[in-house]
């Protein structure tokens, strides 16, 4: 039977149909001899939503696993708690102790003797105590050949990482395989955790999705689906996608969707019209996708005092966390933007009143500990020590480019006008 499209065009779950091996790069063979390599831990990094999660998975294959997340876990007894249960492990037993008090009148009671010579009431009691999880768990794993996979290990608060990776250690040595997944930028945090680990912390990173892997997903999947997509619409995907397969998925499945096509016809095949009207498409996706994030983004931290206003070049105001994001959008938006090049797109957006270098970062860091609050891991991150900022969430950028960016002249971002139509950027 011919495949349905949500089994070829796959946003977020495991494809089948529409799976890039990425050969040129090596990608899979590399992270296999790293698993495959005695004593190491390996990390495995890459941009959010381009198939981390997706490669571990096919490779580790049939071999027995625990999957924790790392935006689910608050200390590192929470950790071994959730390995614990992962495990089947009791993470508390009944202990029974018995005691013995002075003989009341009640015959019925058992009555022992003390070696004084004193009559006593012979009592039992019943107590719960939590047991050592981590340990039994460690243990468990090591003996029974048990990988130990952490996603989003930067998410883990650094305290929280540093006592984990001590905890490790020693397991490691003795056999334990332990799998990092996190973002490019922080693939070193283990290390920076617990020095001691240089030397037995292998790393992989995935390389930027190029336009060539992007096409091998809407090549693969409109094929199966007897469908004929024009290497114009191709190309146009492949360059609004962010270099991300996640969104490349997704804007196949709404083309599909949008035409009807569900599956391969027999005796003819779909087409996709050389018009499709992909600029409504991306308006759509990128306001569905992205807006709750940078509202969140947008309002800042709670204050007390009213934020203020600075006026925009081309009319309006915006406070600093609106201008932050607004400039982050005028870059492009790109993925990595230093801190001198915001600053300088700040002073093109803001007709006066330029923010001071402190009040940038100290936004730039609300910025960031938003992004971890609300869920979204790191949407923004800022770096203090190479002074650049991260957009990592490729939905973020999406809707920066789609609903915020602006052509010239200027005009305020998007949430002080949401009934104002929005003029895509040329590419």
């Amino acid at each position: 039977m011919a495949p349905h499209r949500d089994e070829v065009f796959v946003a977020g779950g495991q494809p089948t149909y529409t799976y890039v091996e990425r050969s040129a790069e090596h990608v899979e063979l590399k992270f296999a001899r790293a698993i495959a390599t005695p004593n190491q831990i390996v990390s495995l990094s890459g941009p959010t939503k381009t198939g981390k999660t997706v490669l571990c998975r096919r490779i580790l294959g049939t071999r027995q696993f625990v999957w924790i997340d790392g935006g689910q876990v608050g200390s590192s007894d929470d950790f071994w708690q959730r390995v614990a249960y992962e495990l089947n492990l009791p993470s508390e037993k009944e202990i029974t102790r018995e005691s013995a008090t002075k003989a009341g009148i009640e015959a019925s009671i058992p009555m022992v003797v003390s070696a004084s010579g004193s009559q006593l009431i012979q009592t039992s009691k019943t107590e719960r105590r939590e047991i050592a999880s981590m340990g039994s768990a460690i243990t468990y794993m090591t003996t029974e050949k048990i990988m130990l996979v952490i996603d989003d290990f930067h998410y883990i608060a650094e305290a929280s990482r540093t006592e984990l990776m001590r905890n490790v250690k020693g397991a490691v040595f003795n056999g334990l395989k332990v799998i990092l997944l996190s973002v490019t930028h922080r693939v070193f945090d283990a290390i920076k955790a617990e020095s001691e680990l240089t030397g037995r912390f292998t790393a992989i990173s995935l390389p930027h999705w190029n336009v060539a892997d992007l096409a091998q997903i809407p090549g693969k999947g409109f094929s199966e689906l007897g469908t004929v997509c024009p290497p114009p619409v191709i190309e146009v995907l492949c360059t609004e996608a962010q270099e991300n397969p996640f969104l490349m998925q997704k804007f196949c499945w709404e083309i599909c969707f949008d035409l009807g096509i569900d599956q391969k016809k027999l005796l003819s095949s779909h087409a996709i019209p050389e018009d499709y009207d992909t600029t409504k498409m991306f308006r759509r996706l990128s306001q569905d996708a992205g807006l709750p994030i940078y509202q969140k983004l947008a309002a800042g931290p709670q204050s007390r005092k009213v934020r203020a206003k600075r006026p925009l070049r081309g009319g309006g105001v915006a406070d600093i966390y609106q201008a932050v994001l607004l400039a982050l959008a005028e870059s492009g938006p790109k993925a990595v933007i230093s801190y001198d090049d915001l600053r300088e797109l700040l002073g093109d957006l803001l007709s006066e009143q330029v923010p001071q270098k402190h009040e940038i970062t100290s936004a730039l860091k609300h910025l960031s500990r938003i992004s971890r609050n609300i869920g979204a891991g790191s949407a923004v991150d800022w770096d203090d020590d190479k002074r650049e900022i991260t957009v990592v969430d490729p939905y973020l950028r999406f809707y920066l480019r789609w609903q915020v960016r602006r052509e010239k002249p200027l005009m305020p971002p998007l949430p002080m006008f949401p009934e104002g139509p929005v003029s895509p950027p040329q590419p």
